[in-house]
Order: structure tokens, then sequence, then C-alpha cells
């Protein structure tokens, strides 16, 4: 009986002194840890932890009586309620919001993100159509040149330069080529994302470097004008039902008095459900 007495006692003391430290400066109002029990109680409804986090008090049973004065509180309720609603606000998303997106989607242009074009071979744009070399790539093959030749190897023979310097990938084909005739040969491009904006932004799901380059994944946008056309009523789909295996549905109305056995309520369940 002394220790139940006396754990009573400490937890009316702590009480009193978490009550009397809220309630200086016209109440708990003013305190600088109201914001911080309000924004905390915010996050999971829970009076005894958001006080916890506040600072009131380590101890729960504590904690637990000063969350219901605050709580109990009307001026606290009305930061509450005002805490919840900038939230809201700030996490507002709409059905129009959700039609919008989808129409982003359904609408984006995928050729600004990544496109196929024709591009020069490397005899297009050389003298003579002959074979065009980047400043780097005929150094690099001058060094492999002159390295001494393995064991059992033929020496790299000297590159030539007659077709001269300056090749660049993405230069149009010539179309007096006698390599390609003309026609140069495809190559993918990616745009830069920073650019990207409005549709094609949202258009795009993940970016990822694989062992065979880099992959772009797009949102699938026959699903998005799906989507609009069902929003829109536009596209309606059609269920059939039917009963146990396969059979057609029997409609089986319910007594008028409903039994009050259980089992007797499940039988007639399975009855109807089952068919």
């Amino acid at each position: 009986m002394r220790v139940i007495a006396f754990r009573l006692l400490w937890l009316f003391v702590e009480t009193y002194r978490s009550m009397i430290a809220g309630m200086n400066a016209n109440d708990a109002i003013r305190s600088k840890r109201v914001p911080r029990f309000v924004e905390e109680y915010c996050k999971d409804r829970n009076g005894t932890q958001a006080a916890i986090r506040a600072g009131y008090s380590s101890n729960e049973e504590t904690a637990s009586v000063t969350a219901a004065r605050l709580l109990g509180d009307a001026r606290v309720q009305v930061l509450i309620d005002e805490q919840i609603a900038k939230v809201s606000q700030e996490c507002l998303y709409e059905a129009a919001d959700v039609l919008r997106d989808w129409i982003d989607v359904a609408t984006a242009d995928a050729s600004k993100i990544s496109y196929i074009r024709r591009v020069n071979c490397r005899y297009c744009n050389g003298v003579e159509h002959l074979y065009q070399w980047s400043a780097r790539e005929y150094a690099e093959a001058c060094d492999a040149a002159t390295r001494p030749a393995k064991k059992g190897d033929a020496p790299l023979p000297f590159p030539d330069c007659g077709g001269g310097f300056g090749w660049r990938r993405n230069a149009e084909p010539h179309p007096s080529c006698p390599e390609c005739n003309g026609e140069g040969h495809e190559d993918i491009f990616f745009c830069d994302t920073e650019s990207l904006t409005g549709p094609e932004r949202k258009l795009i799901a993940g970016i990822k470097r694989t062992k065979d380059g880099i992959e772009i994944k797009m949102r699938d946008q026959d699903k998005a004008r799906d989507n609009i056309a069902k929003y829109l009523g536009l596209l309606v789909e059609k269920r059939e039902l039917t009963g146990k295996d396969g059979r057609p549905l029997i409609p089986v109305a319910p007594p008028a008095d409903l039994p009050s056995d259980p089992v007797q309520l499940a039988s007639l369940y399975s009855q109807i459900v089952g068919g």
C-alpha cells in the first residue's frame, strides 16, 4: 500500500509540475512547446508521443496527462485545425490534377526524348570520299602502329590520312558518297533531360545505365488514353457474371425471417452465394 501511495503521490507531483510549467504566460497557449506539440500531434495523432517529442516529459504517464490537458484546450484545438488545413492545402491533389497528368502523358511527344537520325559514314565527308579521321583517333592509330608488334603478329600499317580530319559523329550524310550511297547510317540520340519541360518531362518514368547502354523507361501512353476515355465515359467496360463453375446466375430471394442461429445463417449464405 505504501508503494502504491508513494507512486500516486509521485505521479501527482510530476503532473502538477508539468501543468505549472505549461500554464504560466497566459496558460500553455503561449508556450514555445505548444506549436511543437501541435506539429508532432498532426503527424500521427498520438497525443502522448507528441508531448514527449515536444519536450514536456519523457515519462509516458505524465506526457499522457499533459496531452489530455492540451487537447482539451479549445485554443490548442484551433491551432491543430489550422495545421491540418495547412498541410491539406499543401498536399492538395484533386481529380483535375490527375486528369491533367493523364493528358500530359497521353499527348507527350516521345520523339523529343529519344529519336533516330541518319548520320554520315566515315567516307561521306572525307577528301575524295576517303576515310575521314578525328584528330584524336588518328593520333591513337599512329601510336598503335609505332608500338612493337607481339611475337607472331604482323606490325600494324601506318594509318592513311588522305581523307583528312574533322569527322563528326552527327554530321549529315553526303548524297554522293560511294560507300553508303548517300544514306549514311542510323544512330540513336537522347535529349538532355534537364532541358525537358511540360508533357515530355512527365512521360519519363526513370533512367538507368545498363550493360547495353542507357535505358529510358516511359509511362504507358495507351493506358493514359484509356484512363481519360474511362473518366469521360467514352469507354465502358463490360463484365459477364456467372454462377458457380460458370453456370448461369440463379436469383435466390432470402427468406422474410432470417434465422438467428449462426449455423443456419451460414448454410443460407452458402446457398445464396454458391448456387
